[in-house]
C-alpha cells in the first residue's frame, strides 16, 4: 500500500511538472509568436487572420485552403514561389492561428458558409481557384458546388476522399484527437511535436519553432473540427463537369498498402473532371507542400494561366 501512495504521488508530481513546464511554454509561444504577421478582416461577429496579396492583379485569386490543424504557415513556401503576377489568399479558419474562435462544432457547412463571407469581404479579383490540402480539398469541393459561379479551378494537393472519410473509424479517431489534447495540457504533444512534424524541416529554426507553437494552440479547433467529418462525412457531387482540376497526389514509396489505397483514390478525384491533369509526386508524404513548393506552385501557376488563357 505505501508503494502505492508512493507510485501515485509521484505521478502527480510528474504530471504537475509538465502542466507547469507547458505553461511556461505556451505563455513564451505567444511572447514570441503572438504578433500578427498579416492581417485581421471582419467576418459576421469575429475576424479571421489572412494573407492577401496582388489585389490589382487580374483574376483569377488563388484561395488555400488548409487541411484540419492547419494554418496559413502551410503554405508560406508554395506563396513564395508563386512570383508577384497571381493575387493570393490564405487564411486562419475560425479557431486557428491568429484568427478568432467561435463556440461549437465546426462541421464543413460552417467552414464553407465562413469562406463565402471571407471571399465577399476581402474583396480580391473574382472567380477564383481554390487549392485544397487534405480535407481541404473536400472544403473547397463543397464550397463550388454550392457556389460554382464563383469557382474557376480546382487544385487538390493530395486531398482527402470522401470514400475515406466515410471507412475511418469515427470512435478511434475522436479517441485519437482527445488523447493529443490530454498529451498537450502536460507537455507532452510539445516534446513530441520536433519528431511527428518532420515535413517542416526545410523551414528556418525559428520558422519551425513558429509552426509547432500554432499546432500547439490549433488542437482544441482540430478535435471540433475532426468529429462532425468523421460522424457525418461529407456529401460531394460525383463530378465536376469540364472545371479545371489538378490532382496533385504523393508518392506511394512508404506505407505500401495504405498507400496504394490513397493512389487509387487519388486517380478517382482525376476523373471528376474532364479537363483535369494528375500529377504524383516523387518524393514526400501527406504534406507535399513542404517537400516540392516548386511542383505544388508550378501546378497553380499552370491553372491560372489556363483558365486567363480561355477568358482573354
Amino acid at each position: 500500500m505505501d508503494l502505492l501512495i508512493a507510485v501515485l504521488i509521484g505521478f502527480a508530481f510528474i504530471l504537475l511538472v509538465g502542466f507547469v513546464f507547458e505553461s511556461i511554454m505556451r505563455w513564451r509561444d505567444q511572447q514570441r509568436f503572438g504578433k500578427l504577421p498579416y492581417e485581421r478582416i471582419p467576418v459576421d461577429s469575429y475576424s479571421l487572420h489572412v494573407e492577401r496579396i496582388g489585389q490589382d492583379f487580374p483574376a483569377p485569386t488563388v484561395v488555400f485552403l488548409s487541411t484540419i490543424g492547419g494554418s496559413l504557415l502551410d503554405w508560406q513556401l508554395v506563396i513564395s514561389k508563386l512570383g508577384n503576377s497571381v493575387p493570393i489568399l490564405a487564411y486562419d479558419r475560425s479557431g486557428y492561428g491568429w484568427s478568432s474562435s467561435v463556440k461549437g462544432e465546426r462541421n464543413p457547412q460552417k467552414v464553407v458558409d465562413e469562406l463565402h463571407a471571407l471571399l465577399q469581404a476581402a474583396e480580391m479579383p473574382s472567380p477564383v481557384v481554390l487549392a485544397g490540402h487534405g480535407f481541404g480539398g473536400l472544403f473547397a469541393r463543397l464550397y463550388q458546388a454550392q457556389h460554382p459561379e464563383n469557382v474557376a479551378g480546382i487544385v487538390l494537393v493530395d486531398s482527402s476522399h470522401p470514400e475515406l472519410v466515410i471507412q475511418n473509424d469515427h470512435n478511434k479517431e475522436v479517441k485519437r484527437q482527445r488523447n493529443i489534447l490530454r498529451f498537450r495540457r502536460f507537455g507532452i504533444l510539445r516534446l513530441m511535436l520536433p519528431r511527428v512534424l518532420i515535413w517542416i524541416d526545410k523551414l528556418t529554426l525559428q520558422q519551425r519553432q513558429q509552426y509547432r507553437a500554432v499546432r500547439q494552440w490549433d488542437i482544441p479547433m482540430t478535435l471540433r473540427e475532426v468529429v462532425p467529418v468523421f460522424r457525418d462525412g461529407v456529401e460531394l457531387p460525383d463530378s465536376l463537369g469540364d472545371l479545371p482540376l489538378t490532382v496533385l497526389s504523393r508518392s506511394v514509396a512508404e506505407e505500401l498498402e495504405f498507400s496504394q489505397e490513397w493512389a487509387d483514390h487519388q486517380e478517382d478525384l482525376a476523373k471528376l473532371s474532364s479537363d483535369s491533369t494528375h500529377i504524383t509526386l516523387e518524393k514526400g508524404d501527406h504534406y507535399v507542400q513542404f517537400a516540392q513548393p516548386e511542383v505544388v506552385a508550378t501546378a497553380i501557376s499552370d491553372m491560372v494561366n489556363r483558365i486567363r488563357a480561355k477568358e482573354s
